[in-house]
């Protein structure tokens, strides 16, 4: 008898433009194409944690449609790091020694953090109704690092790191920390960072891990060769994009069978009220592609 063969199913990151993947997911779901293993990266590593968790799309699109500034931004803390690292600069240039410690981000992302064990509560990757691999980054020495659960073992290289019983929402909250906007999340003596520093797109864990197939979803396309940025927080997103934009395209050919790229234009990190515009442009290249999603499940 044929063995079943095994998809995975790869979310990358892209802030508030992972709304995207829940329009991709709510035309699996309809279709009742269900991926064994799911891998999630940065904003993608938020949906992938909640589905493998059971929740089905219509639960994960009300959250995305309530998902406020709040919920993921620290605005007071925001202004104290800034006045810390100002400070940490300014005597660094009179070359005097600034008393305090200065932080590793502009923001703390408690409130990500506080959303993040609200949602997923106490969810471990034991219990979840579905495979789940978080990657994140030790900014320290540049390892790519990935959350599994612990019977689960995957082919790894020299530079990866694997660990286990941690919990989802501290591997997602890794997962999201991007660079310079949020602090690093600290486990068992990583300094962890947004995982799309290494793999914007985790299809290569899922390779890794034993997908027989493996369908990838980019985030980042807008269709245009030049994006006007307009804040802090979105000129961070554009530089990330700019830097992995070689890398994404490599990986994605080399290990992904088939990707789906919602065009998903003028939408940056603040951009709350395009949620809903992200989730149908999601939807919308998923049922495009559904003649060739549908053969990747039947092969």
């Amino acid at each position: 008898m044929q063995q079943k063969k095994k998809i995975g199913l790869a979310l990358g990151g892209g802030f508030l433009r992972g709304a995207a993947h829940i329009g991709v997911l709510k035309v699996l779901e309809r279709e009742k194409l269900e991926p064994d293993i799911i891998a999630g990266t940065s904003a993608g590593s938020i949906i992938a944690a909640l589905y493998a968790a059971g929740w089905n799309t219509k639960k994960i699109e009300k959250l995305a449609l309530s998902l406020k500034f709040k919920d993921v931004y620290d605005t007071w803390s925001a202004l104290l790091n800034l006045l810390l690292i100002m400070g940490d600069m300014l005597g660094n240039f009179l070359k005097f020694s600034w008393p305090c410690k200065p932080p590793l981000g502009l923001m703390k992302g408690k409130n990500l953090e506080k959303f993040l064990a609200h949602q997923l509560r106490d969810s471990e990757f034991t219990n979840l109704k579905m495979t789940l691999a978080i990657t994140a980054v030790d900014i320290n020495c540049g390892s790519k690092v990935i959350f599994l659960r612990e019977t689960l073992r995957a082919v790894g290289g020299p530079d990866e790191v694997y660990l286990y019983n941690i919990p989802v929402a501290d591997a997602v909250r890794a997962s999201t920390a991007v660079p310079g906007l949020f602090e690093p999340k600290e486990i068992k003596g990583y300094q962890l960072t947004d995982g799309g520093l290494r793999e914007q797109v985790p299809a290569e864990v899922l390779y890794k891990m034993g997908a027989d197939a493996i369908l990838a979803v980019d985030v980042g396309y807008d269709g245009d060769s030049c994006t006007r940025v307009n804040s802090i927080a979105h000129l961070l997103m554009q530089t990330l994009d700019i830097i992995r934009h070689d890398a994404i395209s490599r990986e994605l050919k080399q290990y992904a069978d088939l990707v789906i790229a919602p065009l998903i234009k003028d939408m940056g990190p603040l951009d709350f009220h395009r949620i809903p515009y992200a989730i149908s442009q999601g939807e919308a290249a998923a049922r495009e592609m559904l003649p060739e999603i549908k053969k990747l499940f039947q092969q």
